[in-house]
């Protein structure tokens, strides 16, 4: 397995799931400047989406690149006599 890969699958989709949750930080507090809600709570949740979103990021893009590496790997392998979904060619 390409653990560089994966890494570096991580750490993008980390960078993306980032922005991506700065933005919903924005979108759910649009006027940055004032809180809508005086909780201590809903000022901790909308400064941790960035964090939230880093760390999704990043376990869904080293998933799927292992998901992808495991797959390839399977499908270059030669056929196993004992692979019940891919048989032997008959002679």
């Amino acid at each position: 397995m390409n653990w560089r890969l994966v890494v570096f699958s991580s750490v993008v989709t980390a960078v993306l799931g980032g922005l991506t949750g700065i933005t919903f930080s924005y979108l759910g507090q649009p006027d940055v400047g004032r809180f809508r809600y005086e909780s201590g709570l809903y000022e901790r949740l909308y400064r941790s989406y960035p964090m939230i979103g880093a760390g999704l990021g990043a376990a869904i893009g080293g998933g799927f690149a292992v998901i992808s590496q495991s797959s390839r790997r399977r499908s270059a392998s030669p056929n196993r006599p004992d692979d019940p979904l891919n048989p032997p060619a008959r002679r």
